[in-house]
């Protein structure tokens, strides 16, 4: 049961991997375990992103987000087809990670002096956090290989780790 819960997790966390918000508004239909369902409308300045083990969504910049655990999601959906997959959200803050991919370490450039940083594996867990300078190095040697997602001030990015 455990393996099971486990991998519709990565599903999800997949799914939404290969689903960032390009322009217009973006219907998403969060389907729960029980069968209820629930409707967004993402606008423009809105966002789907995760913290801890919640989805986090907010349908414009004005309004208050919407947690959601992981654990009782059955399946999103998204209802048009502009969607991106290098990065989840909107990237206003013109944020850079680079290089990507990389095997010893990573850098953000961004005009924020400060850059608090968490970097999570595809299951969800935390596999990294810190408070970074801009273009520091951010040293990914002991991850695994893989595909991780870098959250950087509200901002996050697909990085591959080689």
């Amino acid at each position: 049961m455990e393996k099971t819960a486990f991998l519709k997790k990565a599903a999800v966390f997949l799914f939404l991997l290969s689903a960032g918000f390009v322009f217009s508004q973006t219907g998403i239909k969060v389907v729960y375990y029980t069968g209820a369902e629930q409707n967004f409308a993402i606008q423009n300045s809105g966002k789907l992103y995760f913290s801890g083990d919640n989805l986090l969504v907010k349908t414009d910049a004005s309004a208050a987000d919407t947690s959601i655990p992981v654990s009782i999601i059955s399946k999103i959906v998204f209802s048009n087809d502009a969607l991106a997959t290098q990065e989840i959200g909107a990237n206003e803050k013109n944020i850079k990670l680079y290089p990507n991919p990389s095997s010893d370490f990573i850098r953000i450039r961004s005009v924020s002096k400060s850059l608090f940083v968490k970097i999570y594996n595809l299951s969800g867990q935390t596999v990294l956090s810190g408070t970074y300078k801009s273009d520091e190095n951010i040293n990914v040697s002991k991850l695994e290989k893989g595909v991780y997602l870098v959250q950087a001030n509200g901002v996050t990015i697909k990085f591959i780790k080689k």
